[in-house]
This record gives structure tokens, C-alpha cells and sequence, in this order.
């Protein structure tokens, strides 16, 4: 019996492995333990910065219908990975539509399952696309929320150095929020309803939080920018100590992280909101925490990205400065533990940031090693000015048989001393 096959190779007659709701921050994972786990370790191979999770109820619940219409099974397990790659094995559809891979038809070559991916352009029935949509995003917040809490167990108690931040007012209030909206959002991820009573005990946090964010991530930035690189290394030694010490720069980077913690908090009690009471602006609030989600993810990139680039111009002797080992002992004193603090944001955010070696303190060695690559070529320098003037001389001496002269031969008036 001949089963219909798409073009991408998947049997259509037989029900999917995986089935898969994507977005541009990752995807929402159905099918059984096993197809997952196959899948989940390619992804990963394809992706070591891979985070994954178990969604909370309400995806799940949702995940669970897609699974039974278009997998034909009632007993899926749940999984949300990180990341964009879904789109490059599947043509890039609507946020929020289902997209299935078959094992049974992956490739013969590779034997991949992500190379054998069939959008299912069709809703689900009795789920629209923007509720999809919706758990996809949602899955997301939760996800860079879980990913971000993993970091802050080191910094709870920073909170009492909050008021030092001069250009962050009123930052303290960041926790207080955070830990109101977690209780919320457990809630709601148990089961409960956010009553009309408990939205509107949050509601207005929204715009709060989004200033506190923007505060927070200025003020990195403004000490980012006194960290002048052309000084001199006495001068770059100070101002690093300045920055960290006085300006709290890592502590500013992590209150960073609770404060989009509790934004993204927010936006999941917002989207649970509207689903529920505003189901026909589904679809408008979805896209709209969807940019807010792009712009935050996109304007931290660019601040670590930066920081980066400033450390390794400003915070470590160069060649020319190793005669000053105080000043180095100064800026590894401080560029050890601001670089760690570095990578732990762009981790804790998932940032797509270039890979960085790091930066370290030029050595005597290194001085020497410089020096000796000068004197190497000034040698050679020499040695071809002196054959240059040899050949001059010559061609002097001694002009070309049919009586023309080089340049350097017109040049010559007089004979050389």
C-alpha cells in the first residue's frame, strides 16, 4: 500500500514523532520521552548553550491538545528548548505554528530527524494559532526567568548595597516586585485563576519595571564610559577601580538580571490576562511582549558585547606599560572578577554574544619577545638600505649598456662621499 509523502520526505499516513510549536526564542517540544530525548540531543550537538525545561501547566495542558490532534496521542511529555535553530531545518512559518518531524523518514545520509521537518499549515483544531502563539512566548518568559534565577543565588544579599546606585532610584522596590509576581505566577502555574482582584494589584508595575530595566542598564553603561582605554595604565587602573568599587558595576549587571527577571514575570501574568479576559487581543498583546522580549534580549547583547570590547582595550598592561606592575596588579584585581560577572549575564541571558578568550597583563616576555622581533627587523631594514645604496653606487659607477639611467642614477649629481 503506497502512503502519500510530502516534500519534505515525511509519510503522511503516519502520525509524527515530534511535534513542535516554535518561535523566535526557542520552542515548545510534544511527543514521547524517548523521540524528545533524541531530538533534544541533536539540538544540543547543533548547540551547547542549549537550555531546557519542563513548561509549567497551562503550556503544558495546551502542548497536550496539539499532541492529541496531531500526534493522536493523550499522554505527551512537554519540553521547551532554547534557541532559534527550529528555523533552520523548517521553512519559517508564522509564529506559532505547529511544525512535525518524522524518525521514520529522517535522513539516510545523516540520519537526523531535525532534516525532516512538515509545517502543519492548518490550526489545531479547537486551538487557535494566536493562543499557540501565546504558549510559545510564554514558554519563553518562563524559561529566561527559571535560566535567570539559576544566577542570583550569589547576589540576594546586594540588596542592602541598592541605595549606593545614585542614578538608580528607587531600585530596592525591584525585589519587592519580583518576589510578588513570582508568588503570582506560581499560582497560576498550579492552576489558579489571577482573579480581577490580583491583576490589578500588578497591573501597574509594567511600566515601572520597564524604567528600572532601562535605569539599570544606563548606569552600566555610564560607567562603562568613563573607562577611557587611550589613558595611561595608572590612569585605566583607577578608573576600573572607580567603576567597581564606587560605581558597582557587577552589581549593577546582576540587579540588571532581577529586573528583567520580574519584567518577564510580568508579561506572563499580562499574557495570562488577556487570554483569559481579552481572548479577541490575543493576538495584538502576544506581539507586543514578543518585541519587548526582542528589544531587552537585543539592547543586553549590545551593552556585554561592549563591556567587552572595553576590557579587553582598558583592563590589562600592554607591552609598552609592563615597567608599571602595580597597575597591573590593579586592573587583574578587578578585570578577573568583572569579566566573571560578564560571562554569568550573558548566560544567565542566553545572549548571543562572539566567544571571548579573555584579556591578560602583558609580562616582561612578552616585552622582551616584542623587543626582539624590533631589533630583528630594524637588522633587516638596515641591511636593505645598505644593499640599496650598494646598487645605487653600481649603477653609478657603472651605468646600463644603452646609456639610460634609473632614477636614482638621475638623481645622482655629485659622486658619493
Amino acid at each position: 500500500m503506497t502512503s502519500a509523502v510530502d516534500s519534505s520526505g515525511a509519510d503522511e499516513s503516519v502520525a509524527p514523532d515530534i511535534a513542535v510549536i516554535a518561535d523566535e526564542f526557542g520552542a515548545v517540544v510534544v511527543g514521547d520521552e524517548a523521540s524528545i530525548a533524541e531530538f533534544v540531543d541533536q539540538w544540543s550537538s547543533d548547540d551547547p548553550d542549549t537550555a531546557i525545561s519542563i513548561p509549567d501547566a497551562p503550556v503544558s495542558d495546551v502542548a497536550g491538545k496539539v499532541a492529541s490532534s496531531v500526534m493522536k496521542t493523550t499522554a505527551p511529555a512537554t519540553r521547551y528548548i532554547q534557541g532559534s535553530r527550529i528555523w533552520e531545518h523548517a521553512s519559517r512559518p508564522k509564529p506559532g505554528t505547529v511544525v512535525t518531524f518524522h524518525r521514520t523518514t529522517r535522513s539516510a545520509t545523516t540520519g537526523k530527524i531535525l532534516s525532516n521537518p512538515q509545517v502543519v499549515l492548518a490550526p489545531v483544531p479547537g486551538i487557535g494559532q494566536a493562543v499557540l502563539a501565546h504558549m510559545a512566548v510564554t514558554a519563553a518568559f518562563e524559561q529566561l526567568a527559571d535560566r535567570i534565577d539559576a544566577h542570583l543565588d550569589r547576589i540576594e544579599d546586594k540588596v542592602d548595597d541598592v541605595p549606593r546606585l545614585a542614578s538608580a532610584q528607587r531600585l530596592g522596590d525591584v525585589y519587592g516586585h519580583r518576589r510578588i509576581l513570582r508568588r503570582r505566577v506560581a499560582e497560576i502555574s498550579a492552576g489558579a485563576v489571577l482573579t480581577e482582584t490580583d491583576w490589578s494589584s500588578v497591573a501597574a508595575l509594567g511600566a515601572d519595571l520597564e524604567v528600572g530595566v532601562e535605569r539599570l542598564r544606563q548606569h552600566a553603561a555610564d560607567l562603562i564610559a568613563q573607562l577611557r582605554p587611550d589613558d595611561s595604565a595608572d590612569k585605566r587602573a583607577e578608573q576600573l577601580r572607580s567603576a567597581v568599587d564606587k560605581g558597582m558595576l557587577g552589581e549593577t549587571l546582576n540587579l540588571l538580571l532581577v529586573a528583567q527577571q520580574s519584567l518577564y514575570l510580568w508579561q506572563r501574568l499580562r499574557l495570562e490576562r488577556t487570554r483569559r479576559e481579552e481572548p479577541d487581543h490575543l493576538e495584538q498583546t502576544v506581539g507586543s511582549a514578543r518585541a519587548t522580549l526582542r528589544e531587552h534580549i537585543e539592547a543586553d547583547a549590545e551593552l556585554a558585547s561592549h563591556l567587552r570590547t572595553v576590557l579587553d582595550r582598558h583592563a590589562a598592561l600592554r607591552v609598552s606599560e609592563v615597567h608599571r606592575p602595580l597597575a597591573g596588579r590593579t586592573l587583574a584585581r578587578y578585570r578577573v572578577p568583572l569579566a566573571r560577572t560578564v560571562d554569568a549575564f550573558i548566560d544567565a541571558r542566553a545572549l548571543q554574544v562572539e566567544s571571548w578568550n579573555g584579556v591578560e597583563n602583558a609580562s616582561i616576555r612578552d616585552a622582551l619577545s616584542v623587543a626582539r622581533g624590533r631589533t630583528i627587523d630594524a637588522a633587516n631594514s638596515g641591511r636593505r638600505q645598505i644593499s640599496a645604496g650598494a646598487s645605487a653606487v653600481a649603477r653609478w659607477v657603472e651605468p646600463k649598456a644603452d646609456g639610460s639611467e634609473s632614477g636614482e642614477t638621475a638623481r645622482a649629481d655629485t659622486p658619493l662621499s
